[in-house]
């Protein structure tokens, strides 16, 4: 996907967070003519009330519409796969809602999420999970940083469940990242921290707490001097999405 010159002066500000349905640009997914406005990330994996100004970023309607199937098939099995494994967890009112209304959906859950003798066994489609947490990252890394060429972009992704990860993987997943690579001018995506004795600036790439508990997220760059991003859903899955 190559993305246009984009107005105001400079070729790389603007795309993704200046946007309107007459400009005639590209959709993030697939670099057609976007007519319509997506959530990043997408309110399947929030609760209500929503956040406030949530981001969005332009999207035709066919690619705003081909992932919605999956996004509530992964919102709603992580949802049941938690509340399983933790009794303490309760299923979020609308995974209950959503699961009551599709029946196909509520038997695939059931099969694919079940307890025996005290042990929670589970058999989540990968190929959809990895689906939806690429397009979640391209929607954070666009709108973060405005100007990321996904064009034969390599990726890797890596994500694990929070019952496997020890207190140092937690640790070093959640730290704050000090960068060296920084996005251009004008992008979201770091704070400019200055050291008032020596005069040197960092970048600092934070956290964006979407929702507590539900959704969180952080954009930087990677070793390799392309786009990471991390994604937190429902303090239980842990993924990293490295653009290279």
């Amino acid at each position: 996907m190559r993305q246009r010159k984009r107005p105001g002066g400079n070729d790389g500000l603007g795309y993704y967070t200046s946007w309107d349905k007459s400009a005639g640009k590209g959709c993030i997914y697939c670099g057609k003519s976007a007519d319509t406005r997506e959530h990043a990330p997408s309110k399947v994996f929030l609760n209500e009330p929503f956040p406030e100004n949530l981001p969005t970023i332009p999207a035709c309607f066919e690619c705003n519409n081909s992932y919605s199937a999956d996004e509530k098939y992964v919102a709603c099995i992580l949802d049941v796969l938690k509340s399983k494994i933790y009794s303490n967890c309760q299923l979020c009112e609308t995974t209950v809602t959503r699961i009551e209304k599709d029946e196909l959906l509520k038997k695939l859950i059931e099969e694919s999420v079940q307890v025996n003798n005290g042990r929670v066994y589970f058999d989540i489609d990968e190929s959809r999970l990895v689906r939806i947490l690429v397009k979640l990252a391209r929607g954070h890394a666009g709108y973060e940083w405005d100007y990321v060429n996904f064009d034969d972009e390599q990726i890797k992704i890596r994500y694990d469940y929070l019952f496997n990860l020890s207190d140092d993987d937690l640790h070093e997943f959640n730290s704050t990242t000090v960068s060296l690579l920084w996005p251009e001018v004008g992008s979201r995506g770091l704070l400019i921290v200055e050291d008032l004795e020596t005069g040197d600036a960092s970048g600092i790439a934070p956290w964006n707490d979407v929702q507590e508990n539900q959704y969180r997220y952080q954009v930087d760059n990677n070793e390799q001097g392309g786009v990471c991003a991390k994604i937190v859903i429902y303090e239980f899955l842990y993924c990293q999405i490295d653009f290279e």
